[in-house]
């Protein structure tokens, strides 16, 4: 029989456990919230939920009544069983508190002031950040870092990230950051992947100066900075030193201003490279930057990157010119051998006045510590009655997803920002199909299946809103071969491929509806059939059918074609 001290000592033991599941969606990212949160990542750089000694009071009290020890169905933090891998926020931070736009002393109780000294940047040279980090569209507004001493070097709200790094889908806002050397907005010294990242606002130091990264050699693909950059040398709107690595898809706007001296290491994109990096598809605004011929403020030119007017950068409205090849899967979605491959259209483009813009709408914003899944059929471009899906054929192509089971049934949900969702009822079997209803018009749709660890994997990309069925006329361009002028249950129907050479990602699908008009609503389709011939069966009697076929040319430009209908479908002859 225990003792009433072994009692109060039970009792002391589990009213002190900890309790708190900071990893939410079990995605294997912790959970972001607040500033304080946020600086207490600076105690646990690989992004695992285990903070060093020397920092640990600072993190538990960022994280107060966190999990700390693992069972059998949940890790650290809340972390799933394999452990977290980085973090995520969850909304948007502001360091100025009190919102008089100006950051000092008295925003956060001075908790980021530092004696006016500002942020302290996450990771040095000997202790880099290896963690990832998801903005999930979300912005750090208003960082304020001035850090100019001869030792305050690497500076940025990362200060030095490491090879296993990844930063994706951050925005930081009107920040205002000043140091030294190595001198960055996002990141000082950039080994990482930066993925979907942008800037604004200011950065000055002295040498290696960038508006996005002072010296990178990582990669960055699908970012941009429109921040203001002043320095000496090794100085640009983007990167301000290239050492082997890349740049991709990315652009500046920001003025580029040589403080002091006469250096010519000063560039629109990139101020200087060595080691052969690879810079692909990425422009600076001659216009605002001020780097042309005889530029006044010593910026004449770029060590990578092309010189584009600001009307040359703007003119664009959609993936052509000179953006043909930024739609790319920014997510590496067939990293697992599946097949489910696509594109993340990144970017909106708005009107010929406006450059483009990161579209987090049009990303996943939770992919699942990657078990996201493929683009599915009709993604890009969804409409009422015609079926939406997760490529998938048959049950023997969706039995494991990175060892994991899938479990029936499958949800669909709908969105009208992409932020916050609603599960869509009525969904029947196959559950990984779905044909979007009038009430999923201009929303974005998503699929989510559970798996046998408790995990979710979602679909990768919202794609586009969701049409109404009158935006889909039926076309010309696919003809009848054979079979649809008199079909019937058990003779083969062939069409025409639209698809010019060079098309990749083809969606080939047929209909059954009821009439043969082209209102399209009483139009269902039909499961498991994925090429260009059909043979109809006893569901196809007195319907009309029609063939539809979207497919990505390989500059990711996206079309649809439809079928006129055939007859009326009539029953096997006797």
């Amino acid at each position: 029989m225990l003792t009433l001290a072994a009692l109060l000592s039970l009792s002391a033991t589990a009213s002190a456990q900890s309790t708190t599941d900071y990893d939410s969606d079990n995605d294997g990212y912790i959970d972001v919230a607040d500033l304080a949160q946020l600086n207490a990542i600076r105690h646990d750089l690989d992004g695992n939920g285990d903070p060093t000694s020397g920092g640990a009071a600072t993190y538990n009290a960022a994280f107060s009544n966190r999990i700390t020890t693992a069972t059998s169905s949940v890790g650290r933090m809340g972390c799933p069983t394999s452990g977290c891998v980085g973090y995520e926020l969850t909304a948007s931070l502001d360091f100025d508190s009190d919102s008089d736009g100006d950051v000092d002393a008295n925003d956060h109780s001075g908790n980021y002031w530092d004696s006016g000294a500002g942020w302290d940047p996450i990771g040095t040279a000997t202790d880099t950040y290896q963690g990832n980090f998801k903005g999930n569209g979300h912005t750090i507004n208003n960082l304020f870092i001035n850090r100019t001493g001869g030792l305050d070097l690497y500076n940025g709200l990362f200060g030095y990230t490491g090879v296993s790094a990844r930063i994706e889908t951050l925005g930081v806002t009107n920040a205002n950051v000043a140091g030294r050397n190595y001198v960055g907005i996002l990141v000082g010294i950039n080994q990482a992947t930066i993925v979907a990242c942008y800037t604004t606002g200011k950065v000055q130091g002295r040498d290696r100066v960038g508006g996005l990264v002072s010296f990178n050699n990582g990669s960055v693909s699908t970012s941009y900075s429109t921040a203001y950059a002043s320095g000496r040398s090794y100085l640009s709107g983007l990167v301000g030193e290239q050492q082997g690595g890349s740049v991709t898809n990315s652009y500046s706007t920001g003025r580029v201003v040589r403080s002091i001296g006469m250096e010519t290491t000063i560039g629109g994109l990139i101020g200087s490279t060595f080691s052969s990096p690879t810079i692909t598809a990425s422009y600076y605004d001659t216009s605002t930057s001020g780097c042309v011929t005889g530029g006044s403020d010593g910026c004449t030119t770029s060590a990578g990157g092309t010189g584009k007017t600001t009307r040359q950068l703007q003119t664009p409205t959609g993936y052509n010119g000179i953006y043909a090849n930024w739609n790319i899967d920014l997510d590496n979605a067939d990293s697992d051998n599946d097949a489910m491959t696509g594109n993340d259209n990144p970017w909106t483009f708005g009107n010929k006045m406006q450059y483009p813009m990161l579209d987090y709408k049009g990303m996943s914003t939770n992919p699942q510590g990657g078990l996201a899944m493929g683009i599915p059929d009709n993604w890009n471009a969804p409409i009422v009655g015609e079926r939406v899906g997760v490529c998938l054929a048959s049950p023997s192509d969706r039995a494991t997803v990175s060892g994991q089971t899938y479990k029936e049934p499958w949800i669909w949900e709908r969105s009208d920002n992409g932020d916050t969702w609603e599960t869509v009822s009525g969904v029947t079997v196959p559950s990984y199909e779905y044909a979007p209803t009038t009430s999923d018009v201009n929303h974005y749709l998503r699929a989510k299946v559970k798996l046998t660890d408790g995990t979710f994997a979602y679909t990768r990309n919202l794609g586009g809103r969701v049409k109404n069925a009158s935006a889909a006329t039926a076309g010309s361009a696919i003809t009848f071969v054979s079979g649809n002028t008199n079909p019937r249950v058990g003779t083969e129907i062939v069409a025409s491929d639209p698809r010019p050479s060079g098309a990749v990602d083809e969606r080939f699908s047929w209909q059954r509806c009821d009439n043969a008009d082209t209102t399209y609503t009483d139009c269902e389709y039909i499961v498991h059939v994925w090429w260009t011939d059909y043979t109809p069966v006893a569901a196809d009697v007195n319907k009309y059918l029609r063939m539809v076929v979207y497919y990505a040319t390989s500059g990711g430009v996206w079309t649809r074609h439809a079928s006129a209908f055939t007859g009326q479908v009539a029953a096997a002859s006797q």
